[in-house]
C-alpha cells in the first residue's frame, strides 16, 4: 500500500477529495467529445457547407468565450438569489440543455417532444432559419453554456485551496499555497482529458458508426453533461471570499463589445468577422492595461496569444481523409482515443516542466515538436507512405501518438500564473480577462483558416436529395494549404517567443514583476 500511495502521489501530486466536486465540472467539459465524431460526419453529410463557411461558424461560436470578462465581473461581484457561484453553473447548464435540444431537433429527433402544441408554436416562430443557421445557434449556445461554467470553475479553483492547515490551524506558507494552486490547475486539465478518454475516441467512433442513420440518438447523450456539472457544484466546498465591487468600465465595456459583435455580424456580413476580431483585441488589451497586470504576465499572455492564433488547415483535411484515404468513424475514434490517452500521459510526464519551468522554454519546445509532428500529414497528401510501402492508417496512427501529448500543455502555465498572482476576490475577473484574450486568439486562428481556405479552395463531393452529384470533390490545393499553415505555425511563434520572452528568464508561474 505504501508503494502504491507513493506512486499515486508521484503521478498526481497532492490530490485531495475536496477537489473532486470542482473537477467534475472540468470533467463535464471534456466529455463533450462523446458526440464529436458523430457531429463531424453529420456536418459533412447533411449541412453541405464549404470549408470557409464552417470556419466562419466556428469564429462566431468563439465569440461567447471572448465575453468571459463580463461573467468574470458578475461572478466576482453579483449574487443571484444569494449565490455567487452555484447559480451561474445552473445558468450555464441551462444553456447547454437548450443547445442540445436545438441540435437533436435539426438532426431529426425529439418528434414526440415537439409534437406538443406549445412547443410547436414556439418552433414555428423560426421558419426561416436554415439547418446551417440552426447549427450556428447550437454552437453559440453551447459555447456560452460552457463559457459561464468555465468562469466559475476557474474561480473556484482558487477557493478550494485552504490557506490554513485544517489539522494544526496554522497558516500555510506562500510557497505551499502556490504549489497547491498550481496542482489544482494541473488536475483540472487532467480531469478534462480523462473525460475525453472515457467518452471520446473509440466510444465516440463506435456510437457514430452504430447509429450512422440516427445520429440524433448520439446527440441526446449531451444532456448528461450539464447534469455532471450540477452534481459536482452541489457538493463543492469553498473558502469564503468577499465580493468585489463591480468595475463598470470592464462590465459595461464587455457588454458593449457583445452587443457590437452581434450587431456588426448582422449588418456587415462577410466583413464583420475582421471588424469584431480587431475591436475585441484592442478592447481586451485596453482592459489588461487598466487592471495593472505585471509586465511579465503581459508578455507571457501576448506570446501565448500569438502561439494560439496560428491558422489551421480547416475541415478539408478530414474530408480528404474520409473521401481519399477512406478513414471511417471507427478509425477516427481510434485516433481520438490515442490523442486522449497520450494527452493525459503528457500532462503526467511533463507536470513539473509546465508548472515550474520558464514559459519561454515550454513554448519553444512545443512549437518545434509541433512542427515536426505535423510533417506526416503533409507526407500523406504527397504519397510518401506509398513510396515507403507503409499504409496511410499506420502513418496517421503513429503521427497521432507522437503529437497527442502536446494538445493540453500550452495553457497550463498561463493558468498557474493567474492563479498565483490574482488578488483575493478578483479571481473570476483575472481568469476571464486572460481567457477572453486567449479565445480571441482562437477566433483569429479560425479567421485565418477561413481566409486561407478562400485562397486554397478545398471542395468535398456534394449530392442532392435525388442522389445526383451537384459538386465534385477537389483536393488539388490541399497540399499547398497544409504547407503554408505549417510554415506559419512554425515561424511566427518562434519569432514571438524569441523576441517577447527574450529577457523574461524569471517568467515563471507566479511572477508578477512589472
Amino acid at each position: 500500500m505504501i508503494i502504491i500511495r507513493r506512486l499515486l502521489h508521484g503521478l498526481f501530486g497532492g490530490f485531495k477529495m475536496r477537489y473532486l466536486p470542482l473537477l467534475m465540472v472540468y470533467f463535464a467539459f471534456g466529455a463533450q467529445g462523446i458526440s464529436s465524431i458523430a457531429l463531424s460526419f453529420w456536418i459533412k453529410d447533411h449541412l453541405q457547407m464549404s470549408a470557409a463557411a464552417i470556419a466562419g461558424v466556428t469564429f462566431w461560436a468563439n465569440i461567447p468565450w471572448t465575453m468571459k470578462i463580463v461573467f468574470g465581473q458578475l461572478v466576482d461581484g453579483v449574487k443571484i438569489l444569494g449565490s455567487q457561484r452555484k447559480a451561474y453553473i445552473y445558468l450555464g447548464a441551462g444553456l447547454q440543455i437548450v443547445a442540445t435540444t436545438v441540435l437533436v431537433r435539426i438532426a431529426g429527433g425529439l418528434d414526440w417532444f415537439f409534437g406538443f402544441s406549445a412547443v410547436g408554436r414556439v418552433l414555428d416562430l423560426f421558419p426561416v432559419l436554415t439547418q446551417g443557421q440552426l447549427y450556428l445557434v447550437f454552437m453559440v449556445l453551447t459555447a456560452a453554456g460552457f463559457m459561464i461554467q468555465d468562469v466559475v470553475a476557474d474561480t473556484m479553483s482558487t477557493e478550494v485551496v485552504d490557506r490554513v492547515d485544517s489539522d494544526t490551524g496554522v497558516s500555510k506558507s506562500e510557497e505551499e499555497i502556490n504549489r497547491e494552486l498550481g496542482q489544482v490547475q494541473w488536475l483540472g486539465r487532467l480531469f478534462l482529458m480523462a473525460a475525453v478518454i472515457g467518452t471520446g475516441g473509440v466510444v465516440a467512433g463506435f456510437l457514430a458508426g452504430i447509429f450512422k442513420g440516427q445520429l440524433h440518438i448520439v446527440f441526446t447523450i449531451n444532456y448528461a453533461l450539464p447534469i455532471i456539472s450540477l452534481v459536482g457544484v452541489l457538493f463543492v466546498r469553498l473558502n469564503p471570499v468577499p465580493s468585489s465591487p463591480l468595475n463598470w468600465q470592464v462590465l459595461g465595456g464587455g457588454a458593449a463589445l457583445g452587443i457590437f459583435a452581434t450587431t456588426t455580424g448582422l449588418l456587415l456580413g462577410s466583413y464583420s468577422q475582421v471588424v469584431v476580431l480587431v475591436v475585441s483585441f484592442v478592447f481586451l488589451v485596453y482592459l489588461i492595461r487598466k487592471v495593472g497586470l505585471g509586465r511579465s504576465i503581459a508578455l507571457a499572455a501576448a506570446t501565448i496569444f500569438i502561439y494560439r492564433a496560428m491558422p489551421g488547415a480547416g475541415p478539408g483535411v478530414n474530408w480528404w481523409m474520409i473521401d481519399v484515404l477512406k478513414f471511417d468513424e471507427d478509425f477516427f475514434g481510434v485516433l481520438g482515443q490515442i490523442t486522449s490517452i497520450l494527452g493525459v500521459v503528457g500532462l503526467l510526464v511533463f507536470r513539473k516542466t509546465i508548472t515550474e519551468r520558464p514559459l519561454r522554454f515550454t513554448l519553444l519546445w512545443l512549437t518545434m515538436v509541433g512542427a515536426v509532428v505535423s510533417l506526416p500529414t503533409i507526407g500523406l497528401y504527397y504519397g510518401v507512405h506509398e513510396m515507403l510501402g507503409v499504409g496511410a492508417r499506420t502513418v496517421a496512427f503513429f503521427d497521432t501518438a507522437i503529437s497527442a501529448p502536446l494538445g493540453q500543455l500550452s495553457m497550463v502555465p498561463m493558468l498557474v500564473i493567474i492563479a498565483r498572482s490574482c488578488p483575493v476576490g478578483q479571481a473570476a475577473t483575472q481568469f476571464a480577462l486572460m481567457a477572453s484574450l486567449m479565445n480571441v486568439a482562437l477566433s483569429a486562428s479560425d479567421l485565418g483558416a477561413k481566409f486561407l481556405n478562400t485562397i486554397y479552395v478545398v471542395k468535398q463531393q456534394q449530392v442532392d436529395a435525388a442522389g445526383i452529384i451537384v459538386q465534385m470533390a477537389d483536393y488539388s490545393q490541399l497540399g499547398h494549404l497544409l504547407i503554408i499553415t505549417w510554415a506559419i505555425g512554425l515561424l511566427v511563434p518562434l519569432v514571438a517567443i524569441l523576441v517577447l520572452l527574450r529577457n523574461t528568464g524569471p517568467a515563471r508561474p507566479g511572477d508578477t514583476s512589472s
